[in-house]
């Protein structure tokens, strides 16, 4: 490729070395097509802006000359402006490489690609494998890279600009943290996960990182969180870099993040899914792994438990509703790739496998992926191939356990009931809307207090040989990947025996309080005995609950939200430890809501606000917005003073927890007016639609600006995920406006979370 980094322009030349004695269909999404060579002859060829057609036998090399435009979409290969200037950078999964190249598009058809890169001499250039040789000729340079191993075209990388980097080695590594010019050492913390990272998957998978060099790249404008193209990870900013101004759980990100995007360097890219029907395959096993490594590296951390609120927890959300899907979906049109990258690809998958681990055995797991990795590197797999390995592994009947739990939507429910004094247990298929029978095979443990019991309960009913009248806790330790429906909740409560369990039942109980199993009066008995509670899980969880029983109807909720959140920051005061501190941000977050008093004091902190300690900034500026004079152009000032992404986020969605009409309106005038990056739209659109004040004020904007919000997110999957999150809440203000607004839009990239928003819509409104 020729570029000119300054208009925005390159023509290029392909050539694929392949055979075909049927001639050949290569992707390319609105390329200019000038020739096209087979075995180097020239071709007949049709192009329609999305398929190069060729008739002619193939039996050595296609080649193609072609020129392209640098585009403002969020995919492909495209401009990603910085204050002071942009890089050029790509992103290809699933669908994008053909909008930068003429390929062979489709994870199963892996290649070695070998790049060359004209550029101006004063810029960079970084690709997936190291530099082999720079050549300047007529004042430019050519920037030639080694051969790639074998792999998938959605992971090659290229980035053009001006980078500044840090690097360090890592036995015969070069590892490189690169970024826009100013902000390499705050790549510092993720370089050294990195390092040790790497050396822990290198010693759990039993196979060597595969490249010479590893470069993680801070990208400025990005649609996803990060990407894991091979030898060149990709990030958003925000989960990349740290300094002294980031919170604690901005620390977290950045590590799980790091961690997840390495383990795809073994688990997608040295092998790959054959198709995009098992991304979980990818996506899955990337975040189970993402927590294993991260424990390992920080165990005072127990993000085990940050495990259930962030994975599980969502993924049984989604799984809730009729418009779930199985962990592995049939994907039948190209449009329908980007929207599975959901809560039930990443989250249900990785709960399946934990749940998995835990009944093989942690070793006998360990052994059968490395055994996968091993037999299948360089090339593709199913995920049958995988269940095989571990099932060699262990002796244990994996692959009839993981089918249902795979290919069948949604999960079980496991209710308790008494048959002449002794306990009985049946499972059905737990759904919001209303349960279904069904099976599975679960993999059930419980405890009476005293004993406890394991089994694989793979049928409709079971009778024990337990007293029906002694409380018992099911699912210990949350690692399966069920409800429990109990007749006592708060008897269940007395025999759990750690802060995992009682997660689980306060998760459960609110579960049913959704499905309009139980009454928020009951629901409220239940959560009452948390008060005090001192493990940060079950008070995380709750808090989170009841901020979401705020945003469907504050006012029942809002005297016991603020007693709970009271007693919370009462006992987190005298505490130092890293994770109090980041559960006393949320806390705080929270009870500005809800609490005039303590929102006047945090608000009063707004002039001294850069040395507020970062956990707890969030909580002034909710505050100030809540209670603050003039608060959107205070707000606004402190948008503009802000030095990072994290920053800058913090101030523009506590904007969206105004509560004075005319300035709360204002706010959403930032959104479209260049100063706020479209990768943060998405969320301070979410933020607004949870505000139950403002909601009309919300709809207005958004009916108006729909179209412009879809062209920003084309050709990724953000749309989708934003209608998911933003109908439920608005329905709320004006439903039936809402229903026939969105039931009649024809976006074909947005369809699966529109259909998910009118659902968890009908939900919300049935238990307001």
């Amino acid at each position: 490729m020729d570029v000119n980094f300054t208009n925005l322009s390159y023509v290029g030349k392909v050539r694929i070395e392949m055979s075909s004695p049927r001639g050949v269909e290569i992707n390319a999404v609105d390329l200019r097509v000038k020739e096209v060579k087979v075995d180097g002859r020239k071709a007949e060829f049709s192009y329609d802006g999305k398929v190069i057609k060729v008739s002619s036998d193939v039996n050595n090399y296609v080649e193609v000359d072609f020129e392209g435009r640098v585009t403002d979409l969020l995919m492909g290969f495209y401009r990603a402006p910085y204050e002071g200037g942009y890089v050029l950078t790509t992103q290809f999964e699933a669908i994008g490489a053909r909008r930068m190249f003429p390929c062979i598009d489709h994870p199963n058809y892996k290649a070695s690609f070998r790049v060359e890169v004209a550029i101006d001499k004063d810029l960079d250039v970084i690709s997936n494998m190291p530099v082999e040789d720079i050549e300047e000729r007529n004042g430019r340079k050519i920037v030639k890279f080694k051969e790639t191993p074998r792999m998938s075209t959605y992971l090659l990388y290229l980035g053009i600009g001006r980078f500044e980097q840090i690097s360090t080695k890592l036995r015969n590594i070069d590892l490189y943290v690169a970024t826009p010019p100013g902000k390499a050492l705050k790549g510092e913390f993720a370089m050294q996960v990195a390092q040790r990272v790497v050396d822990f998957y290198e010693n759990y998978f039993g196979i060597p990182y595969q490249l010479p060099k590893l470069h993680l790249i801070a990208v400025p404008e990005f649609s996803a969180g990060a990407m894991e193209n091979w030898g060149a990870i990709t990030f958003r900013e925000t989960a990349l870099l740290v300094d002294q101004n980031s919170s604690e759980m901005t620390k977290r990100r950045v590590a799980e993040v790091v961690a997840h995007e390495l383990a795809h360097q073994w688990f997608g890219d040295l092998v790959t899914m054959k198709w995009w029907d098992d991304l979980w395959l990818n996506e899955s096993f990337a975040t189970f792994m993402s927590y294993k490594a991260v424990n390992a590296l920080f165990p005072s951390w127990r993000v085990w438990e940050e495990f259930l609120v962030s994975e599980t927890s969502s993924a049984m959300f989604r799984d809730s509703l009729k418009t779930t899907h199985p962990v592995h979906v049939k994907v039948e049109r190209e449009e329908e790739i980007e929207q599975i990258f959901d809560d039930i690809s990443y989250g249900k998958g990785a709960s399946v496998l934990r749940m998995i681990e835990d009944y093989i055995g942690e070793e006998d797991f360990r052994q059968g992926v490395s055994l996968y990795l091993k037999e299948n590197s360089f090339s593709n797999a199913e995920a049958k191939t995988l269940w095989e390995s571990l099932q060699r592994a262990s002796g244990k009947p994996v692959i009839k356990i993981m089918d249902a739990w795979l290919t069948k939507s949604g999960h079980p429910v496991v209710k308790l009931s008494d048959n002449n004094g002794q306990l009985r247990l049946t499972q059905s298929r737990f759904l919001y809307t209303g349960e279904e029978r069904d099976l599975w095979p679960i993999p059930l443990s419980l405890t009476d207090g005293t004993s406890v019991m394991r089994f694989l309960f793979d049928s409709e009913t079971l009778d024990t040989n337990l007293d029906s009248r002694k409380p018992v806790k099911l699912n210990l330790n949350q690692t399966g990947f069920y409800r429990v429906r109990y007749t006592d909740w708060t008897s269940a409560l007395r025999v759990c025996t750690g802060p995992a369990d009682r997660w689980g039942i306060l998760s459960d109980a609110f579960s049913h309080l959704l499905a309009s199993h139980i009454s928020v009066d009951e629901y409220l008995r239940l959560a009452k005995e948390f008060v005090g509670e001192r493990e940060i899980l079950p008070a995380r969880e709750l808090t989170s609950q009841l901020s979401l029983l705020r945003a469907i109807k504050p006012d029942r909720v809002r005297d016991f939200m603020r007693e709970f959140l009271r007693s919370q920051m009462s006992l987190l005061e005298p505490r130092r430890d890293e994770n109090s501190l980041m559960f006393k941000g949320l806390v705080a977050e929270n009870l500005a809501l809800v609490d005039e008093e303590y929102a006047k004091a945090q608000a009063s902190k707004i002039g001294d606000y850069f040395s507020v300690d970062p956990n707890l900034r969030m909580s002034v500026l909710i505050s100030y917005a809540r209670v603050g004079e003039r608060p959107f152009e205070v707000l606004s000032s402190l948008y503009d003073k802000a030095q990072s992404d994290e920053e800058r986020n913090r101030v523009l969605m506590s904007m969206f927890h105004i509560e004075d009409k005319p300035q709360y309106a204002l706010s959403f005038s930032l959104l479209l007016s260049g100063k706020v990056k479209r990768q943060d739209i998405a969320r301070a659109l979410i933020v607004a639609c949870r505000n139950p004040y403002f909601r009309d004020v919300a709809w207005s904007w958004i009916k108006v600006n729909f179209n412009a919000i879809r062209k920003i997110y084309e050709a990724t999957g953000t749309l989708s995920r934003v209608s998911a999150s933003i109908i439920p809440f608005l329905g709320l203000q004006a439903k039936e406006e809402v229903e026939n607004f969105f039931s009649n839009l024809e976006i074909p990239e947005a369809s699966l979370g529109i259909r998910t928003g009118l659902e968890i819509l009908q939900v919300y409104s049935r238990l307001r």
